[in-house]
C-alpha cells in the first residue's frame, strides 16, 4: 500500500511539473544547388515576386571538397515560387537564371548551377553519383584488401570471394548513401542498420566460404575489415560529396 501510494504521489508530481513543450517536426520543402565552379565569395538569393511584397532569400553555403553545395528552406504558403529567379552575385558581377519547371512540386529539389554557363538545371551531372560511388568502393575495397592481406590471407579462392562479396555489399550500401543523399541527417539511421547487416553477412559469408586458416580467424578478419572500412568511410562521408 506504501508503495502504490508513493508511486501515485511520484506521478502527481511528475503531472504538475510538466511544460509546454515544441517537437520536432519534418523538414519544410528545400532546394539543394550544386555547383563546381562557382568562385568564393559568391552570394546567392531566391527573389520571389510580388509588388511591394517581393520576397527574398539568401542561401546558405557549404563548401565540400571541390563542390560548392547550397541550401535553402522556404515557406510552403507562398504561392508565386514558379516565378522566382536566382540571382548570384560575385563582386560586381551579378545575374539571374529562373527556376526550372517543376522545381517547386518535389519536396527536395535538386538543382545544378553552371557559373561560367550562367545557367541552372533541375537534376544533378549524370556522371556525379557514378563518379563518387566510384571513388567510395576502390577505396573501400583497397582498406579492406590491406587489412585481409595483413591477417595472412593469399589463396586465390579467399580473394575472389572477397571481391564478388564487397562489390554485392558494397553496390547496396552506395545505393542506400545515392537514394538518401540530399534527405537530411536522419539518413545516418538506415545507414548504421545497413552496415549492421552487412557485418554479420560479410563475417558469415567469409566464414563458411573462405578456407584459408581456422574459422575464428576468417569472421574475426571480416568483422575487422568492415570496422576498419566504416570508420573510413565516416572519414569520406564528411569529406566528400554524397
Amino acid at each position: 500500500m506504501k508503495k502504490l501510494l508513493c508511486l501515485s504521489l511520484l506521478l502527481a508530481l511528475t503531472v504538475s511539473m510538466a511544460v509546454p513543450a515544441l517537437a520536432n517536426s519534418a523538414e519544410p520543402p528545400g532546394l539543394i544547388i550544386l555547383s563546381n565552379d562557382l568562385p568564393q565569395g559568391a552570394v546567392l538569393t531566391l527573389e520571389a515576386p510580388g509588388g511591394e511584397m517581393a520576397e527574398v532569400w539568401q542561401v546558405r553555403r557549404n563548401d565540400i571538397a571541390w563542390e560548392s553545395q547550397y541550401r535553402l528552406w522556404f515557406r510552403m504558403d507562398f504561392e508565386d515560387w514558379h516565378n522566382a529567379v536566382l540571382r548570384v552575385t560575385v563582386g560586381e558581377h551579378t545575374f539571374t537564371c529562373p527556376l526550372p519547371k517543376g522545381t517547386v512540386n518535389r519536396y527536395k529539389t535538386v538543382l545544378t548551377l553552371n557559373y561560367a554557363e550562367q545557367t541552372l538545371t533541375l537534376g544533378q551531372n549524370p556522371w556525379r553519383q557514378p563518379i563518387l560511388t566510384a571513388i567510395r568502393i576502390l577505396l573501400t575495397l583497397l582498406c579492406e584488401s590491406l587489412v585481409f592481406l595483413a591477417f595472412g590471407f593469399r589463396q586465390k579462392r579467399t580473394w575472389i570471394v572477397f571481391l564478388i562479396l564487397n562489390l554485392l555489399t558494397q553496390g547496396w550500401l552506395n545505393y542506400v548513401i545515392n537514394s538518401y543523399a540530399f534527405t537530411g541527417g536522419y539518413w545516418m539511421l538506415v545507414l548504421y542498420g545497413v552496415e549492421f547487416v552487412i557485418f554479420a553477412a560479410e563475417a558469415l559469408i567469409v566464414g563458411l566460404l573462405v578456407k584459408e586458416h581456422k574459422p575464428i580467424r576468417r569472421v574475426l578478419c571480416a568483422l575487422t575489415a568492415n570496422a576498419v572500412s566504416l570508420a573510413m568511410g565516416m572519414v569520406l562521408i564528411s569529406n566528400l560529396p554524397i
